[in-house]
């Protein structure tokens, strides 16, 4: 055993500076593969906060009444890619900007003191799990185009909440994520096995002499995964060190993110 241990430690020793430099290899791609995991898992996080909040908002003109709005509202809601509209009223989307801009939102109450600056809306919630942005587009043009049909016009403009930006997103952060995942797993396979043949080279004799002497195929592996895992361990360990350092550094400036 005393002398696999030694073995072992002269077969990392052998390929030098091949070894220093596949551990930075590692390093780097275990730090852009956190990093591209990371932003994936961000975005899935915000999309998933997204499905709770409306798909669409129509800001509705401010000669409308509630009445008005909600017979406009039953009409859209007739659609099949529709399933709850939410009427909102101008004083209450001046109570959330208050709240969401905290001081600046009391500001702008304060400077138009009994003139409410905010319209009234319609939050559009999309009957469809896996909404993009182009469909979401296409229904807030249905909606406009069927209130410029009617006389009186009674929304000024409807605008996308960023839910079906945020799937397109994801979906492509998926496939890019699978596709680095992949990338990554060969690149790793192919260094390491790079690093441990050019030391199974420089060994070469001394693994003849053990080959005619009569050690087994498991002996003679044996350095060689002990390279193996000891280049993947340490290259592993060192590349989330520094992605946790980045996470440490970009969260206490941001203070958003979590690990």
């Amino acid at each position: 055993m005393r002398y696999q241990i030694q073995n072992a430690f002269t077969h990392l020793g052998c390929p030098g500076i091949h070894n220093l430099l596949s551990i930075i290899a590692l390093t780097f791609l275990t730090l852009l593969l956190n990093t591209v995991l990371f932003n994936h898992n961000f975005i899935f996080d915000e999309l998933s906060l997204r499905k709770t909040s409306p798909s669409l908002v129509a800001f509705l003109n401010d000669t409308v009444v509630k009445d008005e709005a909600r017979v406009f509202a039953d009409q859209i809601r007739k659609r099949k890619d529709i399933f709850n509209i939410n009427y909102i009223s101008k004083e209450e989307n001046l109570n959330r900007a208050e709240k969401q801009f905290g001081h600046l939102g009391r500001l702008i109450k304060n400077g138009f003191s009994g003139n409410n600056p905010f319209p009234a809306s319609l939050e559009i919630y999309v009957n469809t799990p896996d909404i993009t942005r182009k469909s979401l587009e296409k229904i807030a043009f249905d909606i406009e185009s069927s209130d410029e049909s009617n006389d009186n016009i009674e929304i000024d403009d409807v605008v996308l909440t960023g839910q079906g930006i945020l799937s397109d997103i994801y979906r492509q952060t998926n496939r890019t994520t699978i596709a680095s995942i992949v990338i990554c797993v060969l690149i790793t396979f192919l260094l390491i096995r790079s690093v441990v043949f050019k030391a199974g080279i420089s060994r070469d004799e001394e693994i003849r002499l053990l080959n005619l002497i009569g050690a087994t195929t498991g002996y003679l592996r044996i350095p060689f995964l002990v390279h193996g895992i000891f280049l993947g361990f340490v290259g592993t360990v060192v590349g989330f060190t520094f992605f946790y350092l980045l996470y440490y550094l970009f969260t206490y400036q941001l203070g958003v993110f979590d690990f």
